[in-house]
Protein backbone atom coordinates (compact mmCIF):
# COMPACT_ATOMS: atom_id res chain seq x y z
CA UNK A 1 0.00 0.00 0.00
CA UNK A 2 2.80 2.32 0.69
CA UNK A 3 3.96 2.03 -2.92
CA UNK A 4 0.48 2.72 -4.17
CA UNK A 5 0.19 5.87 -2.07
CA UNK A 6 3.59 6.99 -3.31
CA UNK A 7 2.51 6.45 -6.93
CA UNK A 8 -0.68 8.39 -6.37
CA UNK A 9 1.27 11.12 -4.62
CA UNK A 10 3.83 11.27 -7.47
CA UNK A 11 1.05 11.23 -10.05
CA UNK A 12 -0.78 14.03 -8.26
CA UNK A 13 2.42 16.08 -8.03
CA UNK A 14 3.07 15.56 -11.73
CA UNK A 15 -0.50 16.54 -12.56
CA UNK A 16 -0.25 19.69 -10.43
CA UNK A 17 3.08 20.55 -12.06
CA UNK A 18 1.52 20.25 -15.51
CA UNK A 19 -1.47 22.39 -14.45
CA UNK A 20 0.90 24.98 -12.98
CA UNK A 21 3.00 25.04 -16.17
CA UNK A 22 -0.11 25.50 -18.32
CA UNK A 23 -1.35 28.30 -16.06
CA UNK A 24 2.03 30.04 -16.17
CA UNK A 25 2.12 29.72 -19.95
CA UNK A 26 -1.36 31.22 -20.34
CA UNK A 27 -0.57 33.98 -17.86
CA UNK A 28 2.70 34.78 -19.63
CA UNK A 29 0.97 34.89 -22.99
CA UNK A 30 -1.66 37.29 -21.64
CA UNK A 31 0.98 39.52 -20.04
CA UNK A 32 2.87 39.68 -23.34
CA UNK A 33 -0.32 40.66 -25.17
CA UNK A 34 -0.98 43.38 -22.59
CA UNK A 35 2.58 44.63 -23.13
CA UNK A 36 2.01 44.75 -26.90
CA UNK A 37 -1.25 46.66 -26.45
CA UNK A 38 0.47 49.20 -24.19
CA UNK A 39 3.20 49.69 -26.80
CA UNK A 40 0.58 50.23 -29.51
CA UNK A 41 -1.26 52.65 -27.23
CA UNK A 42 1.91 54.68 -26.62
CA UNK A 43 2.64 54.82 -30.36
CA UNK A 44 -0.94 55.85 -31.09
CA UNK A 45 -0.81 58.56 -28.42
CA UNK A 46 2.39 59.92 -29.95
CA UNK A 47 0.76 59.95 -33.38
CA UNK A 48 -2.25 61.81 -31.93
CA UNK A 49 0.07 64.48 -30.50
CA UNK A 50 1.83 64.86 -33.86
CA UNK A 51 -1.52 65.20 -35.64
CA UNK A 52 -2.72 67.81 -33.13
CA UNK A 53 0.41 69.88 -33.81
CA UNK A 54 -0.09 69.52 -37.56
CA UNK A 55 -3.74 70.53 -37.21
CA UNK A 56 -2.75 73.64 -35.24
CA UNK A 57 -0.21 74.56 -37.93
CA UNK A 58 -2.78 74.10 -40.68
CA UNK A 59 -5.38 76.17 -38.83
CA UNK A 60 -2.82 78.96 -38.36
CA UNK A 61 -2.02 78.79 -42.08
CA UNK A 62 -5.73 78.95 -42.92
CA UNK A 63 -6.12 82.06 -40.76
CA UNK A 64 -3.11 83.66 -42.47
CA UNK A 65 -4.66 82.93 -45.87
CA UNK A 66 -7.57 85.20 -44.92
CA UNK A 67 -5.11 88.13 -44.93
CA UNK A 68 -4.69 89.72 -48.39
CA UNK A 69 -1.17 90.91 -47.51
CA UNK A 70 -0.09 87.33 -46.76
CA UNK A 71 -1.56 86.10 -50.05
CA UNK A 72 0.28 88.88 -51.88
CA UNK A 73 3.52 87.92 -50.12
CA UNK A 74 3.09 84.28 -51.15
CA UNK A 75 2.32 85.25 -54.73
CA UNK A 76 5.45 87.37 -54.92
CA UNK A 77 7.75 84.81 -53.30
CA UNK A 78 6.44 81.56 -54.74
CA UNK A 79 5.18 82.62 -58.16
CA UNK A 80 7.34 85.69 -58.93
CA UNK A 81 4.25 87.79 -59.46
CA UNK A 82 4.41 91.59 -59.56
CA UNK A 83 1.85 94.25 -58.80
CA UNK A 84 0.43 96.88 -61.13
CA UNK A 85 2.95 99.44 -62.34
CA UNK A 86 5.85 97.32 -61.02
CA UNK A 87 8.73 96.17 -63.16
CA UNK A 88 10.03 92.66 -62.50
CA UNK A 89 13.73 92.48 -61.73
CA UNK A 90 15.60 89.25 -62.41
CA UNK A 91 19.13 88.84 -61.13
CA UNK A 92 21.24 86.58 -63.30
CA UNK A 93 24.35 84.97 -61.92
CA UNK A 94 26.83 84.96 -64.83
CA UNK A 95 29.13 82.48 -63.14
CA UNK A 96 26.35 79.87 -62.83
CA UNK A 97 25.35 80.37 -66.48
CA UNK A 98 28.96 79.83 -67.59
CA UNK A 99 29.12 76.58 -65.57
CA UNK A 100 25.91 75.29 -67.13
CA UNK A 101 27.25 75.74 -70.68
Amino acid sequence: MSRRKRRKSNGFKLFMLVVLAVCLFVLGKQEYRIYQIKQEQAATQQRIEELKKKKAELEAERRRLDDPRYIEKLAREDYNMVGKNEVPLFIVDEQKQAEQK
